[in-house]
């Protein structure tokens, strides 16, 4: 009898093992960017941790390396279409549609990605962000902001005079033309090397990061610390994707969206610029400018009016503004 009740009750534990796993949902995460790259590292990390805080519950699945689709530009297609579940995405390829994240571009504002994910997270949860209603963001980011590097020495702000520069937004275009450099479009991170050492360009815009992945590293010597806003990033759900997850499923997702996220990628990418940052500044063929208070209060003068110019083109630009640089004083003085 005992022998029968003990098989009686494994049999009832194995049933019992069995549906646990096979109700685990499965979930697609597309990131476009190969295996190796910083984000896909992170991002890769990220759904370790929620596979192991779900075990039995959820699954994410991560294809990188664009296994369901390569083309940084139709993220966001592939996600809305149900291609994947979850994808990195980079919003600025859809122009208009994230109508008020071109907040994080703004000149003389955020100094390091996580100061500046952190702030647009929080600008996100607050509301003052459009164009998310019909997909589910499990975190918002930016990058680190760009510098100025260019193959000749840039000392202060007068030596940008006349000198070529990249500028891949009109609002680049306003914010180095301004800087008195002469704005030239149709380059970007992948073919902007080439053009400094050809002598077609002069002044890339940039981050540490990306200037060794993109050969910048390689041409130019010369840096000069002009903080030029960075861009706002995405981890996204699929909006049907997110209602389909079981109660269990979803409280896991719920619980490492977010800040969770965020501060995982920024730490992360913030951390990997500042160690780009110090290599440049440890080899002695490099030079490193920092604006001097006179040349910062002349770059803040002179900006101002395109700050202003963008305020007016949004409908609640004054606000995003604001918000932009409460938050992202608060994230400096929490470091």
């Amino acid at each position: 009898m005992k022998i029968r009740m003990l098989a009686a009750l494994a049999a009832v534990l194995a049933l019992s093992w069995s549906v646990a796993h096979a109700q685990a949902q499965k979930v697609r995460f597309a990131i476009f960017e190969p295996p190796q790259t910083i984000s896909s590292t992170v991002l890769k990390k990220w759904a370790d941790q929620v596979n192991k805080d779900g075990a039995g519950v959820i699954e994410i699945e991560v294809f990188a390396g664009g296994a369901l689709g390569r083309d940084p530009r139709t993220q966001l297609e592939l996600l809305q279409n149900g291609v994947a579940d979850i994808a990195w995405t980079l919003p600025f390829y859809t122009p208009g549609r994230f109508p008020d994240n071109t907040v994080t571009n703004l000149p003389l504002i955020i100094g390091n990605a996580l100061e500046g994910s952190l702030a647009v997270w929080s600008m996100y949860e607050k509301g003052l962000l459009r164009g998310y209603d019909d997909i589910v963001p499990l975190g918002l980011f930016t990058g680190p902001p760009m510098v100025l590097m260019s193959t000749r020495a840039m000392p202060d702000l007068a030596s940008l005079a006349g000198r070529k520069s990249t500028a891949s937004t009109d609002l680049q275009h306003k914010i180095m033309g301004t800087l008195g450099a002469a704005p030239v479009t149709g380059f970007g991170f992948a073919n902007s090397a080439e053009a400094l050492a050809r002598g077609s360009l002069d002044i890339d815009l940039i981050n540490f990061t990306a200037s060794v992945s993109f050969k910048q590293m390689e041409v130019a010597k010369h840096a000069m610390i002009v903080p030029i806003g960075p861009s706002t990033l995405m981890v996204a759900m699929n909006k049907e994707s997110y209602a389909r997850l079981s109660p269990a499923a979803k409280a896991v997702i719920d619980r490492n969206k977010g800040l969770p996220l965020v501060k995982l990628w920024a730490e992360a990418v913030a951390n990997r610029e500042e160690e780009v940052r110090a290599k440049w500044r440890s080899e002695a063929d490099r030079s490193y400018a920092e604006l001097s208070p006179a040349d910062k209060a002349t770059a803040e003068t002179a900006l101002a009016p395109v700050v202003k110019a963008w305020e007016a083109s949004n409908p609640n630009g004054t606000t995003l503004v604001k918000t932009l640089r409460e938050e992202v004083a608060k994230a400096r003085a929490a470091r």
